[in-house]
């Protein structure tokens, strides 16, 4: 009887296992066919690997973050929760479990489970930075305020922090405390990026020329930051360097030929400074294709029918602009000039 109870266990040991391993071929069968789909061959990689360790939660973790990246949220949740059945004590699957949550724009959830991270895990400077980060996402200044500074008390070298109390200050108006802190953050970490490009920002702002310098350091990080790219042509275009500001937004179009702002200024330059009208109108109309309701893309387009004696045409561009920007002066002036107003 004993004999016949241990075999029975013992089949439905086995048993349980096969399924197991069928339930794991199944849902990386299906894996693969999604990194086909989105073009990800990183998937096809830890595939692999979980086929051979299909109970490794550091791997799931790996896949989750995979999928993060490409927006597909749903899976990297699934991953998460897999990872967590196998161990719940490893801090980063609650981390990415939160930034599942942020990213499908889940903001109550992601903060109950980085205050639920920060109370099992209290030194975890990691988990109060994302709460920081989260806090000044929804705006509650103070309190993103008190989540950095606790992380500062554990580790004072956190580049992240810096840059974070950096965009803080900036967003409030104090731009001698959002500087402050953010060259703090590019002596923690000489490759960050945004701290470069918000340092440019304030001081293009400020019409200070060191701007072109951090612009610079940005771009030398990641050269094909349209971000980077258009904020230094557009204060090249500020300072009347036309040519080079053009350089620069053709480089940009070569990026994302449906970029709006550098079809626009393209446009405003070509219009303004070479005088060719025909295109100018080219451009304009290739910002209001990138983006249908761009009020002053259709006011330019409209001053180009105007100028090609096209009133029917300059009419209906003025009158565009008005309906998705009431109250827009130049587009009335526009329309009075036509007599049509």
């Amino acid at each position: 009887m004993i004999r016949i109870f241990f075999i029975t266990c013992v089949t439905l040991f086995f048993y349980s296992c096969q399924q197991n391993v069928d339930a794991v071929k199944k849902e990386i069968a299906y894996s693969d066919s999604l990194s086909k789909l989105i073009h990800a061959p990183e998937l096809e990689a830890i595939n692999k690997k979980l086929l051979e360790n299909p109970d490794d939660a550091v791997l799931y973790n790996e896949r989750a973050s995979i999928y993060l990246k490409y927006k597909q949220n749903e899976e990297a949740m699934n991953d998460v929760k897999r990872s967590l059945r196998i161990d719940s004590t490893n801090v980063n699957s609650y981390l990415l479990e939160a930034d599942v949550f942020f990213a499908a724009n889940e903001t109550r959830r992601a903060k109950e489970v980085l205050d639920n991270i920060v109370v099992k895990f209290p030194k975890n400077t990691e988990a109060l930075l994302k709460l920081g980060e989260l806090l000044y996402f929804v705006k509650q200044y103070e309190l993103a305020f008190s989540k950095i500074n606790a992380a500062l008390k554990i580790n004072q070298n956190i580049a992240k922090a810096y840059y974070l109390k950096g965009s803080i200050y900036k967003e409030t108006g104090d731009t001698a405390k959002a500087v402050s802190s953010l060259e703090t953050a590019i002596e923690q970490d000489n490759k960050n990026f945004g701290a470069f490009l918000d340092l440019g920002l304030i001081y293009a702002n400020r019409k200070n020329l060191i701007a072109l310098e951090y612009y610079n350091n940005a771009l030398a990080i990641n050269p094909t930051s349209d971000v980077a790219l258009y904020a230094k042509a557009k204060l090249l275009q500020d300072m009347d360097k036309m040519d080079e500001a053009t350089q620069i937004y053709l480089a940009i179009l070569k990026i994302d030929s449906l970029h709006k702002n550098s079809l626009y200024n393209l446009g405003a330059i070509t219009l303004d400074q070479k005088n060719d009208v025909k295109k100018a109108l080219e451009y304009f109309s290739q910002a209001i294709q990138a983006e249908p309701k761009y009020a002053e893309a259709y006011y330019a387009r409209g001053v180009c029918y105007q100028q090609l004696k096209d009133k029917n045409n300059a009419y209906a561009d003025f009158s565009m602009c008005l309906q998705l920007k009431p109250n827009y002066e130049p587009a009335i002036e526009g329309l009075n000039s036509l007599g049509k107003r």
